[in-house]
């Protein structure tokens, strides 16, 4: 076990109903012999939690009522108005609304429906890969680095949010950077990535060479100690990379203070379960946060029938999705592999108290992180039918800084080898924080995964680093307290959630 911790009192909590004894943890002290520390959850979510999302009862500036026809075009020219004139409401009547794929909130414009029960998108057919609803609109070209500065440090682990570069030039507070890194081939080795095979063929984890970026901004500049906003969730070492800052303008155009709320999405004839790599154009997300999207949100919507429910871009950023409940319809086809409820790329994305409530029986990845995908992201209170065929897993290749936090799913972070085409190590600096769902935490020889009051079944074989398995621990919320610590105001232990 490589997690050192300090245990204060107990406390008494309620989970479920049930009052448990729950042991008080100083979560500040919990550290491995590297020196990483837990990341700092606190900034997932809109605005970085540091702003409530906005009113739900706020006027709207256009309102629609349902009709027979198709209405994509009609709700589109809505919300293209609304947002031309600076942004506002859409509002949607009761009823239920006919809609195609492909349409898209721009920038500080919200779609808004009268509940989540009386106001539904009908859409009866995809297209291709074009989500039913974006949230943004895609630049559709990347970013070039204005400048670099060379990383001096021999290790900045986990959690740390000062580095230390050969010289300032180019850089400002307010400034948006890339902390980067590439991927030699000795971390890779070194991680056990080098020989992966299948069927007698070679596997690439992660090709030598791959950039590896945190976005971050510049907090504050002190001679040669650049501090950042929100700390790493990758830990950089001089051992095996040559970090750097990047620093970078973002594309022209607004991805800002965009929402979807208070709606039911169906898709009939049902999606849910078809073979992934089947052509009947059943793979598009309904809901998708577009690329360099931030200060967005997805509040209290259903959605029934999809087979991709929703996928946060890569460099979309403080996002909350909050109350959503999707619903599968139909057990999985898995010839292909298992589809995903929640699919996350982009960074400081909070999930909360949504969840998976369709067929007990569908087997999906509830929430996944994909290929790189930068902490920090936080998965709070969320729900499923059947812990053991419904769980919170990165799916592949060297995500960092995921919390999964206060949920009866089952959650998984561990090396997943050969599975697809050689995800391997699919997380590192993940914490499960209060689980009762099954756990198998493993850490990576390079990384660190955490398992902190596990209450659930977890896999002996895991060599992660565990606080108080068996037992909940206070604070109940990691997220809560971080944020709390972070505000200069008090977090009581003893807060639960049912």
């Amino acid at each position: 076990m490589l997690g050192n911790y300090i245990l204060a009192l107990a406390t008494w909590v309620v989970t479920l109903g049930q009052c448990t004894l729950a042991v008080d943890v100083d979560w500040t002290t919990i550290t491995n012999e590297r020196g990483d520390h837990l990341p700092d959850f606190s900034f997932c979510g809109y605005h970085s939690s540091d702003k409530d999302l906005p009113s739900a009862s706020r006027p709207s500036s256009a309102t629609l009522q349902a009709s027979s026809a198709d209405q994509t075009a009609q709700i589109q020219a809505a919300l293209d108005k609304v947002a031309a004139s600076g942004g506002g409401v859409v509002e949607l009547g009761t009823g239920t609304f006919r809609l195609s794929p492909g349409l898209t909130i721009s920038n500080g414009t919200t779609l808004r429906g009268s509940g989540v029960g009386s106001t539904q998108l009908s859409v009866s057919k995809l297209n291709g890969s074009v989500p039913l609803i974006a949230l943004g609109k895609d630049p559709g070209h990347h970013v070039q680095p204005l400048s670099t500065n060379r990383i001096t440090d021999s290790y900045v682990g986990v959690g740390a949010s000062t580095v230390t570069v050969e010289d300032t030039k180019g850089l400002a507070a307010g400034q948006a950077v890339y902390v980067s890194r590439t991927a030699t081939a000795q971390w890779i080795r070194d991680n056990g990535m080098a020989d992966l095979t299948r069927d007698k063929k070679p596997q690439t984890w992660i090709k030598e060479g791959i950039l590896m970026q945190q976005p971050r901004v510049i907090k504050e500049i002190a001679g040669n100690k650049v501090t950042l906003t929100v700390p790493l969730t990758d830990a950089l070492d001089k051992n095996y990379m040559s970090p750097y800052l990047a620093t970078y303008a973002n594309p022209s155009g607004d991805n800002v203070e965009i929402g979807l709320e208070n709606l039911s999405i169906k898709l009939s004839p049902t999606c849910s379960g078809v073979a992934l790599d089947s052509a009947n154009g059943c793979n598009a997300a309904a809901i998708s946060i577009a690329p360099r999207t931030s200060d967005s949100y997805v509040r209290q919507v259903n959605v029934t029938g999809f087979n991709a429910f929703m996928a946060v871009q890569s460099n979309a950023s403080r996002i909350t999705i909050d109350g959503v409940g999707l619903f599968r319809d139909r057990d999985t086809d898995k010839s292909a592999g298992y589809p995903a409820d929640i699919a996350i790329q982009g960074s400081q994305v909070l999930v909360r108290g949504s969840g998976q409530y369709g067929l007990r029986t569908a087997k999906a990845f509830s929430v996944v992180t994909q290929a790189g995908t930068p902490g920090p992201n936080a998965v709070l209170r969320h729900a499923v039918r059947d812990p053991e065929l419904q769980q919170i897993y990165p799916h592949q290749r060297w995500a960092h800084g995921l919390l999964a936090e206060d949920t009866d799913a089952g959650v998984l972070f561990v090396d997943r080898g050969n599975a697809g085409t050689g995800h391997g190590w699919a997380v590192s600096a993940g914490v499960a924080w209060n689980v009762r769902g099954g756990v198998n935490i493993s850490s990576p020889p390079l990384g660190v995964n955490w398992g902190v009051g596990i209450t659930g079944a977890w896999a002996k074989e895991g060599n992660g680093s565990m606080v108080d398995e068996g037992a909940a621990v206070t604070p109940t919320s990691l997220f809560d307290a971080q944020l709390a610590r972070r505000k200069g105001t008090h977090v009581l232990h003893s807060k639960a959630k049912s």
